[in-house]
């Protein structure tokens, strides 16, 4: 893993982009400005074989580059940062559309950004991701990483869930509903917000517990700190999903278990970026009908 990112000595960028009508132009603009500092682009295979080049695995990517462009949406951005968790690149997030949560400059901004970039004014994020134990009834264990959350739902459309939860290795909860979610602080505003779960502030080292749809009136989100583990377990038909992108039939599984995790994204950030802001205008707070 870099240790820094020093700007006096970048070479290399690589970029990671979801295919779009508007892609070819948006990386002609990043290569023209980016070559304007020196520095060097790769592409991800998959980008690259749209355009007849030869690429990289996004491994490799991230070990031989001073840092990542993730250009497209907020799942672009956290398939990348889950793909080289062990790695930790540094990430800028590029939103080819409007602005998401995670991603913090739109192509319009990128020429002002880099040159503040370019001359140190920027900033490093690292949100905390979520370790996922998935103990298969085989005796092996996989571990995954989830940079928004991990959740727990039926497999078949209105049907009701019951799920044990142990904290800690004693005896938690058993959750009667549609599911349970699992967020880390980023993952917040994601499904869990649609659960009327909390909104954490995103370096916050917390996670939380949310239940989907409960068929009991006392149950609530539960906020818990980091080194504390959560372990689910259920006989009912349900589905592991990590971050909308990866299903795992709990079925197959004994136990799935949940931490934060001690690895961190590093998302590069303009000057001055205000999370707050950013959710008063996403959420409409403050604003009247």
């Amino acid at each position: 893993m870099k240790k820094d990112l020093n700007i006096k000595t970048i070479k290399k960028v690589g970029i990671v982009a979801k295919s779009s009508p508007e892609l070819v132009q948006n990386l002609k603009t990043i290569e023209k400005i980016l070559s304007g500092y020196g520095v060097e682009i790769l592409l991800e295979s998959a980008v690259a074989k749209e355009l007849n080049l030869n690429g990289y695995e996004t491994g490799e990517l991230a070990r031989n580059c001073d840092f990542l462009i993730s250009l497209g949406g907020d799942g672009t951005i956290i398939s990348l940062c889950r793909q080289t968790a062990e790695i930790s690149p540094f990430v800028l997030g590029i939103h080819a559309g409007r602005l998401g949560f995670l991603t913090d400059i739109t192509m319009n901004e990128c020429e002002k950004f880099f040159a503040d970039f370019f001359s140190g004014k920027f900033e490093v994020e690292k949100p905390h991701m979520l370790d996922v134990f998935l103990h298969e009834k085989s005796g092996k264990t996989l571990q995954k990483i989830a940079f928004n959350d991990a959740v727990i739902v039926s497999a078949k459309s209105a049907a009701m869930t019951q799920i044990e939860a142990c904290l800690n290795g004693k005896y938690f909860n058993s959750y009667f509903g549609d599911g349970v979610i699992i967020a880390t602080p980023v993952g917040t505003t994601a499904y869990n917000m649609s659960a009327n779960g909390p909104i954490i502030y995103p370096l916050s080292e917390v996670f939380t517990v949310t239940p989907i749809c409960s068929h009991s009136l006392t149950q609530r989100p539960v906020v818990l700190p980091h080194g504390f583990e959560v372990k689910f377990k259920t006989s009912s038909d349900a589905m592991l999903v990590i971050d909308g992108q990866d299903r795992y039939k709990m079925s197959n599984l004994t136990v799935v278990s949940a931490r934060l995790s001690d690895k961190s994204a590093r998302l590069i950030r303009h000057v001055g970026r205000d999370y707050f802001q950013i959710l008063k205008e996403k959420l409409h707070w403050g604003y009247n009908d």
